[in-house]
């Protein structure tokens, strides 16, 4: 035996390929139009959960979840802003902690497909790109071979890949395939030797280690300047496409390998100021029936949304012109998803896992997951504490400027710019009523006359001219604009926020502008400030605050919901936490999902503050709820 063992041991050394049989292998077979996993044949059904919209205390328990509905693989894409917020700084602790996702899902012995980008589209702002990409590339560069454009990309791949490689299959780790770009045929630049230079950039991390692929829509313009040579081309699409046609798109642009849906549809994305989206569960079995049928696999999209915290969420277009037809969305990711915004199982949920147990694809021994309790903390009341247009409230040092400035010029990223000039007595001789003309709002613009409030001009509408009556007293004219978030999707990605254009009364330009940033990005200064006992004197927008303990029946922390009824359209922040944008006047959203690691405990203080733009409520309350509101009244 001693010298069977020698000799196999030597004949490793002489024979060195016998060493790679043991190693991690995912290929696929073109012949048999298979994946193959270590040489066996292997299919997925995976699930899109983004680290970066759940807490991470959250994140296994969503995992869990996917498991137990009968997935075997999750699917998550990387938001470079998050990692990058400013040059050169980057973030990986807390909800950034990519890597320790990653372990998450390999302890459940789930695989992993990993889209990086670096634009990853996701109902993002901006696509997921840092704001700051757009003060050091050229206008019409991103996504193209542009050498800034690309010498960024590549610096960031210096620093994301290496934390990636030790995950790949082939290594040893569970990320079995991984998205060159993304949807790259939907974006009109359209540039082969981008194409092929991203891929090579992805090739010289990911080797052979994983599958490298792209995905595009079902249609044949999308697969017309999406495919990238020698990568696995996919295709999207949901419950009311042809699932053969859509999957012939791949046939046509590669000889042969397994159909693959990577972004299935159970549910959609809601705007602000439409309807909620719907997606009903017989359509999502009667689909997924059919592409099981073909052998296909195939990835939920989303199998849970979570929530766009803070100023994350993206934006559409509906116009071939950017100035209008803007969308912007939730706060809210719930996506009509299997397992809905706080991670609770839905009907959907269980029809689905029904559908793979029946189809024979996954019998699971986990245990099926049930809704958690949620707390009805009650309703409290508020106190005002300072207007906007107070000194106390101007966190950053005014600009000066001839004309007006984007928010990318003043280096701001997210919030409000206040731009404010002082009338001259030649622009205030005018025939009243004169028209205010402001060419580019993006997005949302309160106008005001001395502090007082006197229009509202809305970049959905593409109003940009409202009607004023000026009179002689008049002193000063101050425009609030807000960023509702960047365009994510599309030709118009590039998307500057505030004015860059000259403002007219009449046929008078007007300058110059002080402009004042209001990014909120924290609130911990209003500690020191003390609440308005007169709500009469505040001016709006302000800023409201209140302290509270949780009931005392309530012996730990649960998930809540924010019911802002009775509020405007402002911005909430719960223990120095921004939990997104609120809007209920525009609806269809008027609750904001609050996580029970946002709370502190009885007998602890929590903290909530409320920036108003427009009108509070009589009482000035809010109460904490057990049920969300996504489906209130639309304003049209």
């Amino acid at each position: 035996m001693n010298w069977i063992f020698v000799c196999f041991i030597c004949s490793l050394i002489i024979n060195p390929v016998f060493l790679e049989i043991s190693k991690p292998t995912f290929t696929i077979d073109y012949e048999k139009n298979e994946f193959l996993k270590d040489g066996e044949v292997f299919r997925y059904v995976s699930g899109s959960l983004h680290y970066f919209r759940v807490p991470q205390l959250y994140w296994k328990d969503r995992i869990q979840k996917m498991k137990a509905a009968g997935l075997n693989t999750i699917t998550t894409y990387v938001e470079w802003s998050l990692h990058e917020p400013f040059p050169g700084v980057y973030n990986f602790e807390g909800i950034a902690d990519l890597e320790y996702f990653i372990e998450l899902i390999k302890n459940e012995n789930m695989y992993l497909i990993l889209r990086p980008g670096p634009y990853i589209c996701a109902e993002r702002d901006f696509g997921g790109f840092p704001y700051w990409l757009l003060n050091v590339t050229p206008k019409k560069s991103l996504r193209t071979n542009n050498s800034s454009y690309k010498k960024y990309v590549s610096k960031w791949f210096s620093v994301l890949m290496p934390i990636i490689q030790p995950h790949l299959y082939g290594n040893g780790g569970n990320i079995i395939l991984v998205q060159v770009e993304n949807e790259y045929g939907s974006y009109y630049a359209c540039d082969s030797e981008y194409k092929l230079w991203i891929r090579d950039l992805f090739r010289s991390y990911v080797e052979n280690k994983a599958v490298l692929f792209t995905i595009d829509g079902c249609g044949q313009s999308y697969f017309d300047c999406g495919v990238i040579p020698e990568v696995y081309a996919t295709v999207d699409f949901g419950v009311s496409s042809n699932a053969s046609q859509c999957f012939d798109f791949m046939r046509k642009v590669q000889k042969g390998g397994p159909f693959v849906n990577s972004e299935f549809y159970p549910g959609w994305l809601t705007h602000w100021q439409e309807s909620e989206s719907i997606v009903h569960s017989i359509d999502i079995v009667k689909q997924m029936k059919v592409m099981l049928a073909m052998n296909a696999s195939f990835s939920f999209y989303m199998f849970h949304g979570g929530t766009n915290f803070g100023f994350t969420s993206g934006a559409n277009t509906n116009d071939t012109k950017e100035s209008i037809g803007y969308l912007p969305q939730l706060t809210s990711y719930d996506y009509n998803a299997p397992l809905d915004e706080a991670g609770d199982p839905t009907e959907k949920y269980f029809q689905i896992k029904q559908t793979l147990e029946e189809a024979k694809y996954a019998v699971t021994n986990e245990v099926s997951p049930t809704p958690t309790p949620k707390g009805a903390y009650g309703k409290f009341y508020l106190k005002p504490l300072v207007s906007i247009f107070e000194k106390v409230a101007q966190r950053f040092k005014p600009v000066i400027s001839n004309v007006p400035l984007p928010f990318e010029d003043l280096d701001i990223n997210t919030g409000f710019v206040m731009y404010e000039t002082t009338l001259t007595d030649d622009q205030k001789n005018v025939e009243n009523p004169v028209n205010l003309t402001v060419n580019t709002v993006r997005d949302r613009a309160i106008i005001y006359l001395d502090k007082v409030q006197v229009g509202t001009m809305n970049r959905l509408k593409g109003n940009t001219t409202i009607s004023l009556n000026i009179n002689r007293s008049v002193q000063n004219l101050s425009i609030l604009i807000e960023n509702q978030g960047r365009i994510n999707y599309g030709d118009f990605i590039e998307d500057r926020k505030g004015i860059f254009d000259q403002v007219f009364l009449g046929n008078k330009t007007l300058s110059p502008w002080k402009m004042t940033a209001y990014p909120l990005n924290e609130t911990s200064w209003i500690s020191s400030i003390k609440t308005v006992e007169n709500i009469e004197t505040i001016q709006l927008p302000a800023f409201y605050k209140t302290q509270f303990t949780l009931p005392k029946n309530y012996t730990k922390c649960l998930d809540t919901y924010l019911d802002t009824s009775g509020w405007t359209k402002g911005v909430a922040f719960l223990n120095n936490v921004n939990l997104g944008r609120y809007w209920p006047l525009g609806g269809p959203q008027v609750t904001l999902y609050v996580p029970a690691p946002f709370l502190k405990p009885s007998p602890y203080v929590n903290t909530l503050v409320m920036f108003e733009l427009e009108g509070a409520p009589q009482d000035i309350s809010v109460q904490f709820v057990d049920k969300p509101i996504l489906d209130g009244p639309i304003m049209t």
